[in-house]
This record gives C-alpha cells, structure tokens and sequence, in this order.
C-alpha cells in the first residue's frame, strides 16, 4: 500500500453515514449515475467496512468505469490502524484512471470500530475530499454528524441524504437544525449530483466531448 495519496488533482467525493444503513451506498450509486448520465467519467471506492463486494457491484451497476474495495488490497475488515493506507492506495489506484471524479464510499458510521475516523483524522485524506455527502438515518443523527464532522475533523458537510431526507419533515427539520442542504439521495439524484458537482467546481462535459 502506498504511504502518500496521489490524485492528480481529480475532484473526490466522500460519502459517509452516521452509522451502517444510513443510506451510504445508494447515495454513492446515485452520485455515480447521476454523474455518469452527464457524460463524466467516474471511478468508485469503497475503503472501510467488512468483506462483502456488493456495494462495489452496485457503484459498477450504477456505471462506474473502475471501482476498487479494501478486499482487493488483502484487507479483510477494516480498523483504524490500516484504514488510511487503504484509503491512500485506493484513491492514488483510482485517480491514475485519469477519472473526472472519484466517489469514495466509507463503511460504517463516522464513529465506528473500522477507520472512518482514522481516515478523517489524516490531513492528507482530508485534502483530497472536495465534498463530504453525509448519510444519516433520521434529524438527530444528521445534526449530530455535521456537528461531529466540522468540531472534530474540521471537515464541512455539503449536504445530507438517507432516510433523514425521506419525507418534507425530515428535510425541513435537518436544514433547519444544521443550515446544510438536505436533499434525498433516491428521490432526487439528478439535484444531489448538481450540488454536489457544484461544490466540486465540476462542469459536466460539452456534448460530443465525453469519452463514449
């Protein structure tokens, strides 16, 4: 694994959630598609979490060209200590797809027992992350992550989706508590990746310019 991350200068997208089901990966796969569908390439990644590629599968289902997963390293599950090597390797193998964004899913909860928090503790990650979607299960969780994330991290959160975001209540409350957008990542994919990409300072490709 590699002790520096390289990227190139590829924009990088962090999804993470407040704990495992919070609705990560389906954001990731509605990032990649809704990205894709706008002429993009993409890579995606999965570095923390326990040994099963179905979320990897589904990024690749979504329209991902590349996507890697800690097991493809030898990593088994995560945990703190090795969970920024992987991440590094992850990303440096990514970006060398010479992709236009990568989407980097991380398993498990910002506080977890997998490495979430080792990868947001490392300053060289965190400059690699021009936007963090947060995936939360309800407006408690959603506060209580964005507060964790920018008190803790000093990581700013672009947006939050899960099942927070699944009916108007839960949309108003979380925008209203934490002053974040919060927009519903199977509801309304094409607004996420919009913001998303906005934060990013990404421009979708003029027509005909996109790689077939």
């Amino acid at each position: 694994m590699v002790e520096a991350v390289e990227v190139g200068g590829v924009p990088v997208v962090a999804v993470v959630g407040t704990c495992m089901n919070a609705g990560k990966t389906q954001a990731a796969c509605a990032l990649v598609q809704a990205f894709t569908h706008r002429g993009l390439r993409v890579t995606a990644g999965k570095a923390t979490g326990v040994s099963l590629r179905r979320d990897i599968l589904a990024m690749e289902d979504a329209g991902a060209r590349r996507t890697l997963i800690f097991t493809d390293l030898g990593v088994v599950t995560t945990k703190a200590e090795v969970a920024p090597a992987v991440a590094r390797t992850i990303l440096t193998r990514l970006a060398a797809e010479q992709p236009d964004v990568i989407v980097l899913e991380l398993g498990d909860g910002v506080l977890g027992l997998y490495g979430v928090d080792a990868i947001l503790a490392d300053p060289a990650l965190r400059a690699c992350f021009g936007a963090v979607v947060l995936a939360a299960n309800d407006p408690v969780a959603a506060w209580g992550g964005v507060r964790l994330l920018a008190e803790r991290f000093g990581v700013p959160t672009a947006v939050v989706t899960g099942p927070a975001t699944d009916n108007v209540a839960g949309t108003v409350l979380v925008e209203r508590e934490t002053s974040v957008a919060a927009i519903n990542a199977r509801t309304e994919p094409a607004r996420l990746a919009s913001l998303v990409l906005d934060r990013l300072g990404v421009a979708p490709p003029v027509r005909g310019e996109a790689d077939a």
